[in-house]
């Protein structure tokens, strides 16, 4: 989909706030660009994070923010060098850190305007864990905020289904069985449940 498309589906915005938008789209673009295996990353969580959205009968006005959470949640990647981005190897300890800072950059990009801040709760928790293992605070099971989960959970997906410099990439088989082993441990039991019931019956999947 291209970037006048993705605005476009936000039509309710005034002109100033599409211009944000479009801006923010453009520099999501850049860093999926500089991550070049990333490239359509935000656009497929958005996707199915709407999916999920959906099935859990969330309300028209939740799931466009949940779906604009989607296509916003690593804009503050954009504060991250090539070097960490572009490596070739597993990242050190301390490179991991600098990622792991990058829900909390996104937050204070969008945060400086209004008709953005009711993503923030997604964009910040989307690395939460459901066992409290995840970050920026190691919230935990229904700590999380629902869409935060939705996010995390294709967002996890999204990671081990796309080639990596340093790995290939996971089979739909050995993703689901990832799922399964990890549900109600990392990821919420329900919403995996609900997603890899999509990624089953989709028949317009982005990924394979």
């Amino acid at each position: 989909m291209g970037l006048n498309n993705r605005i476009h589906k936000f039509e309710k915005l005034n002109e100033p706030q599409q211009e944000i938008l479009e801006l923010l789209f453009k520099l999501v673009k850049y860093v999926e660009n500089r991550e070049q295996y990333s490239v359509g990353h935000s656009e497929r969580v958005a996707y199915y994070a709407k999916k999920i959205g959906k099935r859990l009968n969330l309300p028209p006005e939740k799931l466009d923010k949940l779906e604009l959470a989607g296509y916003l949640h690593d804009v503050g990647k954009i504060s991250i060098s090539d070097v960490i981005l572009q490596k070739t190897a597993p990242l050190t300890f301390e490179e991991r850190l600098i990622i792991q800072q990058h829900p909390l950059t996104s937050c204070e990009i969008l945060s400086p305007f209004n008709f953005l801040r009711p993503i923030i709760p997604a964009v910040k928790y989307h690395h939460e864990r459901w066992d409290g293992s995840g970050y920026p605070e190691g919230l935990k099971e229904k700590e999380i905020p629902l869409e935060a989960r939705i996010l995390g959970i294709v967002d996890s997906f999204e990671a081990l289904s796309s080639k990596r410099p340093y790995r290939n990439k996971f089979t739909i088989g050995k993703i689901f069985e990832i799922f399964e082993k990890n549900s109600g441990i990392l990821f919420d039991p329900e919403i995996t449940e609900i997603f890899i019931d999509i990624m089953k019956s989709d028949t317009i999947t982005l990924y394979f």
